[in-house]
């Protein structure tokens, strides 16, 4: 299974749903695919959502979408990322993400629900 996303230009916010497991190459097809998507806009914000996934963050993946960020900066400077999970060894994998987005102009934030997500992608 393979992470899907979904552009919502009305709410300008993209949607990201994760399988199970990940790995860095699935990340970075689809946010080349995002990219290249007409409906793609830098200034939209994201929310991640974890709560299928049944494998930790080590550190080789977080390591992984770290740089590729870095490589894509322009394409999601100055955005919000808001992450969805459940399980702690999750939350707590977010939250090193979170750390170690260093150069990075994206505010992360790890949330329990896609309720409290989108609330805080609206707030200013």
């Amino acid at each position: 299974m393979k992470i899907n996303y979904k552009i919502d230009k009305e709410r300008e916010l993209i949607i990201e749903t994760w399988p199970e497991k990940v790995i860095v190459e699935d990340f970075e097809k689809v946010k080349l695919s995002e990219f290249s998507d007409t409906d793609f806009n830098s200034a939209y914000n994201v929310i991640t959502d974890l709560r299928k996934v049944k494998m930790e963050f080590d550190e080789e993946l977080i390591k992984g979408i770290v740089s590729f960020m870095k490589l894509n900066s322009d394409k999601i400077k100055n955005r919000k990322s808001a992450i969805i999970a459940l399980s702690p060894q999750l939350v707590a994998g977010s939250l090193f993400f979170g750390q170690k987005k260093q150069n990075l102009s994206v505010k992360v934030s790890v949330f329990s629900s896609m309720n409290a997500a989108y609330k805080w992608i609206k707030e200013n």
